[in-house]
């Protein structure tokens, strides 16, 4: 009995911070009404919870959608339970610390709320056909942006080194590597080229197991897969090999190989603003979680992260079009206007969003007198305006190319009438980022919003800022 409360002992956190389980009775009495005839101590939590979900409506609060928000509930506890098991004591944080992130739910029967929570949100996204209730809450709250953020602020990145290695191309290990670790050529030649062979070995190996139907866990290499890399790296590099004086066996190569994935590591969780002091979750206290998180994603996991990784290098590479597409049609337009001034334009552009400078402090550096001039020139607000849409169409287009990877095409015509709200509602985001910055900002220094880092980055491209420093 105790077993099955769970699905109406409803877990919360006080006004005091206090953890507490809430019985609900409708949901009781509807669990048990609908099980009575059953020995619903030996159902498996599976069965239970699609009988529950063929029942219930997203949009009725009603006793079956009562219970399943209670599971989840326990549900969201026990993923933060285990990860403050697994990190919190070596990192010095509890599951205290993260539950409030998470735990954000209220079984309120009679008042309605436009907040959605976690549980309501994964609810509306569950299919018991695509994975268990387990395996999408546990998806939900480790990528819960505020869970992510604080994990990686404590140098914790959920990644596995094998993971990492595969989706790292060899000029990302050159620049990282030459640029955060300033390593030697030699090394970064043999991390490259033993790279190389990684991929050649592993990665096709991975593609095999995909296209047998298969999605496994990206698990350490086996002997025999050790054994091929070296193979392929000796039959590439042998003036490499003199010059180092390798000796390579299984054992030098995994060693090397996650001394590889740890520099990576340490650059992923910098560049997401995480602490670089961080733990490997190949450790053998670590490894539990990680393979228990692995063992949890299904193929539709997979593909949904591979989706996100190709959409996120599509909008940065969508806003950086966008950004230099707009900035060069503004100056092919003003050059028609004889007061309009190209180098005053954009050395104010880059006084403004790369050294945070006020307009009356830019005005002297770019010849005029006042402030509003300064205003009047940049047009600041139209330029955001026209990156947002310019970006929207941008984006737009590449995200159905995108998803026609992922969606079969019933599925694709369903994004298709999505797609331009959820844009719309992120590029409106990142642009309300940048026009807050703008109204409260920390002065001579450069702004942080990411339309200000990428209009910095293309004035670094077009050689405008060496201009304005040199």
């Amino acid at each position: 009995m105790e077993e099955q409360s769970k699905y109406w002992k409803f877990v919360k956190i006080n006004s005091a911070g206090d953890l507490r389980l809430e019985i609900v009775m409708t949901a009781q009495t509807y669990f048990q009404q609908q099980f009575t005839n059953l020995d619903y101590t030996s159902i498996a939590d599976a069965a239970i919870v699609r009988q529950l979900w063929q029942q219930f409506d997203c949009e009725k609060l009603e006793p079956a959608q009562l219970c399943l928000r209670c599971y989840i509930s326990r549900l969201i506890y026990w993923v933060c339970f285990d990860l403050a098991k697994n990190f919190g004591s070596d990192k010095g944080f509890t599951c205290e610390d993260l539950l409030p992130f998470v735990l954000d739910d209220e079984v309120l029967l009679k008042s309605r709320n436009s907040y959605q929570s976690l549980a309501t949100r994964t609810l509306k996204t569950f299919d018991p056909e695509k994975g268990s209730l387990k395996t999408w809450v546990n998806r939900y709250v480790k990528q819960h942006p505020e869970i992510h953020r604080f994990l990686l602020e404590n140098g914790i990145f959920l990644i596995s080194d094998w993971a990492i290695l595969n989706d790292t191309n060899p000029q990302e290990l050159q620049r990282i590597f030459t640029k955060m670790y300033q390593s030697a050529t030699v090394e970064i030649q043999q991390s490259m080229e033993l790279l190389i062979s990684y991929h050649a070995v592993y990665r096709e190996d991975r593609i095999q197991q995909r296209l047998k139907g298969k999605t496994l866990p990206c698990k350490q290499p086996t002997s025999e897969q050790l054994k091929q890399i070296i193979d392929d790296f000796q039959s590439r590099n042998s003036n490499l090999l003199k010059i180092k004086q390798l000796q390579l066996t299984n054992e030098v190569v995994l060693n090397k190989l996650q001394s590889i994935a740890a520099k990576l590591r340490k650059y992923r969780i910098a560049v997401r603003g995480g602490s670089v002091s961080t733990v490997s979750i190949n450790q053998p206290e670590i490894q539990p979680v990680v393979e228990k998180e692995l063992q949890l994603q299904t193929d539709t996991d997979t593909e949904q992260i591979e989706f996100i990784k190709q959409y996120q290098k599509q909008f940065i590479t969508s806003l950086d079009l966008a950004i230099s597409q707009v900035i060069e049609e503004l100056i092919n337009r003003s050059q028609r206007k004889k007061s309009f001034n190209q180098q005053a334009f954009t050395q104010g552009l880059e006084l403004f969003h790369c050294q945070g400078k006020s307009m009356s402090q830019i005005a002297p550096e770019i010849g005029l007198k006042k402030q509003y001039e300064v205003t009047r020139l940049l047009k600041l607000s139209d330029l955001r305006a026209d990156i947002r849409q310019k970006l929207l169409i941008i984006l737009s287009q590449r995200v159905i190319d995108i998803a026609k990877n992922f969606s079969n095409t019933q599925r694709l015509q369903n994004l298709d009438k999505q797609i331009q709200t959820i844009l719309d509602e992120q590029i409106s985001t990142i642009i309300q980022e940048a026009e807050s910055e703008v109204k409260n900002p920390t002065r001579n220094q450069p702004l942080k919003n990411l339309i200000a880092r990428r209009i910095c980055h293309y004035l670094d491209n077009k050689g405008q800022r060496s201009k304005v420093k040199g």
